[in-house]
């Protein structure tokens, strides 16, 4: 009888609904006895606990509130044990079941919620993904957990598996965003991105809606990295001239290789991604200087003997050369707007930057020098 009257009462509630209200129904696996809180983070502030529902060893809830557009909202419970995002719209009906096999995904769209359909077909899209990740986290903890060296060795091997796993989740949000350009569900994935270049975040600023959802969060994060992304893209400029040291103590400018193509590559010993790139240039290399491109290696490692010990085991043979001291420190780094690595630039024989960050198969693509 409590279930029906719970139902008839939804019912009545949906009926009356004002044109700029959601409604949030939700359903506890257990009984529970707390406070539930709906929540949001306005632009620039901490997150706002905009209405809570105490129960008493009880499993339903419900919210009703006014809003004037598209919000990303969240469902949280005081003891902290449940938690639920959602993105609500003005006539929007909406109801989570916490105790469903499909939790959290997807929030159950009831009524309109046009951008939560969009959202729950992003993260349905994501299932295959997230379930391969865990397996191999479980596998990956359980090698380290060992501790041997064949079991080292194994785990390095899953860690790149998840990488792999990470870059084509990213890639999926890019291209889901760039297939709803004007959502607010493409607005938070947005400002959800984890690895970006200038160029990938460009093209999404040019496509989305950059005035609708401007007084959210998850825009102006959005437009936080965007802005970080375009005041550190050099392409096209004059390369910053420098001069530093090789392991030799053979001092090296970048005017040394004036008329020439030269890649500079900002790496560290501790940088598990530089040193896999270090290992395609590598195999690459003999084609690279075919092609009249000559390598200079700027470490970012403020301890001699660690940059020195990566070097001998990644085998490098082009030009190598650090400042031995701290990433922050580095003044090499700082003028070029190195923040993360591995970073590379491609310098003209005229000193111009041509590329920021150019893929493998960017440099092969170049003509062979005659």
């Amino acid at each position: 009888m409590k279930r029906i009257a719970y139902l008839l009462a939804g019912i009545v509630l949906a009926a009356c609904q004002s044109s700029n209200e959601f409604i949030l129904e939700g359903t506890l696996p257990q009984p529970f006895t707390g406070t539930v809180y709906l929540t949001y983070i306005p632009a620039g502030e901490a997150l706002t606990r905009i209405d809570s529902v105490t129960l008493d060893e009880e499993t339903d809830f419900r919210f009703r509130h006014a809003i004037e557009h598209p919000d990303a909202y969240r469902v949280i419970t005081s003891p902290r044990r449940y938690d639920a995002a959602f993105i609500a719209e003005p006539q929007g009906n909406y109801r989570i079941d916490f105790s469903s096999e499909d939790y959290p995904v997807p929030v159950q769209v009831l009524k309109g919620g046009a951008e939560q359909t969009l959202m729950n077909d992003y993260l349905s899209s994501l299932k295959d993904s997230r379930r391969q990740e865990q397996e191999l986290n479980a596998a990956y903890a359980e090698k380290l957990a060992k501790g041997d060296d064949a079991s080292k060795a194994q785990a390095d091997s899953l860690m790149q598996l998840l990488s792999d796993v990470f870059l084509a989740r990213e890639q999926t949000t890019k291209d889901f965003i760039l297939q709803h350009p004007k959502s607010f569900a493409a607005c938070q994935l947005a400002g959800d991105l984890l690895l970006y270049t200038y160029p990938e975040l460009d093209e999404i600023h040019f496509q989305m809606d950059t005035l609708a959802y401007a007084y959210s969060r998850s825009y102006q994060e959005f437009k936080q990295k965007y802005d970080e992304a375009k005041s550190k893209w050099i392409q096209d400029r004059p390369a910053p001239d420098f001069t530093t040291r090789d392991l030799n103590g053979r001092t090296v400018s970048l005017s040394d290789f004036r008329g020439q193509y030269v890649l500079l590559d900002f790496w560290a010993s501790w940088c598990k991604p530089c040193r896999k790139r270090a290992a395609e240039l590598k195999a690459i290399y003999p084609e690279l200087q075919a092609r009249g491109i000559t390598v200079c290696g700027l470490s970012m490692d403020e301890k001699r003997e660690q940059w020195a010990a990566a070097t001998r085991e990644d085998g490098i043979v082009w030009t190598n050369t650090g400042e031995v001291k701290p990433f922050k420190d580095n003044a090499i780094a700082a003028a070029y707007h190195v923040s993360q690595l591995p970073t590379m630039f491609l310098i003209d024989p005229e000193g111009i930057i041509v590329m920021q960050n150019p893929e493998i198969d960017d440099l092969l693509k170049l003509p062979l020098k005659k």
